[in-house]
């Protein structure tokens, strides 16, 4: 899947014949600030864990979410460039569907691997999933099954609050949708899909779902694409701060 980063949005700069002249000297790297980074992400959705300054499971995770969001690479570490993501998301939004008729629903993003709680009509959480990766199984020892997460406009019918034991294994706290897909939670957070078809997000964000999700709340599942306003957003500043010598 593509990935958008700085230093790609510089190679598309260099492709338009544009030189930048007069950059000014790298900084020295320092280690990011794991209370800084957790407030960060607290404040933009992707964060709910506490806020005890470790870059432990639940940070990684909503870092993770904040790569997959941005079109970053798909990584559990903070970096000096995901300053800029920050600037970007905060500038252009989260770039899913406008449906003021829905103001409380879910979407989810099966390009980057992300799905979006919307409660009264803004965004309050992002979480990375992993959806179906595409290929074939072996269904109930006998037939073939596709594992594709289905696309299109669903609401949560059925819900069991704990473990349920199906077919393929045990899952989390599942949220049904349609038929045996389910949004529930997984042990291990992918940079890409990896299920049978389901929607897994971490253990953790399904507990803390349980108070924000209802029987009958729409869920929309998307495929977006790489072309997104983040990375627009990213070339324009990086435009606007440079100056050019014009070959």
């Amino acid at each position: 899947m593509q990935r958008f980063r700085l230093y790609a949005l510089v190679g598309a700069a260099i492709a338009l014949a544009v030189v930048v002249v007069g950059a000014r000297p790298a900084m020295a790297a320092t280690a990011p600030d794991a209370t800084s980074v957790q407030e960060t992400l607290r404040d933009l959705g992707f964060y709910r864990g506490e806020i005890n300054g470790q870059f432990d499971n639940a940070t990684g995770d909503a870092i993770l979410a904040f790569h997959k969001t941005v079109g970053a690479e798909r990584t559990r570490d903070w970096s000096s460039d995901d300053a800029q993501f920050v600037q970007a998301i905060t500038a252009v939004g989260y770039e899913i569907p406008d449906r003021p008729e829905e103001p409380y629903r879910i979407e989810i993003d099966l390009y980057r691997q992300v799905m979006f709680l919307v409660e009264r009509g803004k965004v309050t959480a992002v979480f990375p999933i992993v959806s179906g990766k595409g290929d074939t199984y072996e269904r109930l020892g006998h037939a073939t099954g596709g594992s594709h997460t289905p696309v299109g406009d669903f609401t949560l019918i059925r819900h069991v609050d704990g473990w349920r034991q199906a077919p393929l294994g045990g899952i989390y706290r599942p949220w049904y949708f349609m038929g045996g897909y389910a949004i529930h939670g997984g042990k291990i957070a992918h940079a890409q899909p990896a299920s049978h078809g389901c929607v897994r997000v971490p253990m953790a964000d399904m507990d803390w779902l349980e108070g924000h999700l209802e029987l009958g709340m729409p869920v929309h599942v998307w495929v977006g694409n790489g072309a997104t306003d983040i990375s627009a957003y990213l070339l324009e500043q990086l435009a606007a701060g440079a100056r050019y010598d014009i070959m």
